[in-house]
């Protein structure tokens, strides 16, 4: 996925914090105000294979990833 960043001190050296999108722009979503504000699904970034051993939610933190300037 691509995102716009933000480095900042308010959050730790080494963590990555992705607000929730729900991927709204995806063929056959029909809602208006949140397809022309879709946001980056992070369901594109996760195996939905993973889940958590004791509740079997999804893996939704601890996920890596890799950060590099846009070329």
């Amino acid at each position: 996925v691509e995102v716009r960043a933000e480095v900042t001190d308010e959050v730790m050296p080494g963590v990555v914090s992705l607000p929730h999108g729900f991927g709204h722009d995806r063929p056959g979503t029909r809602l208006g105000v949140a397809g022309a504000r879709p946001g980056v699904s992070m369901n594109d970034l996760t195996d939905e294979s993973v889940v958590e051993g004791l509740l079997g939610n999804a893996v939704l933190t601890a996920v890596p990833v890799e950060v590099r300037a846009a070329s």
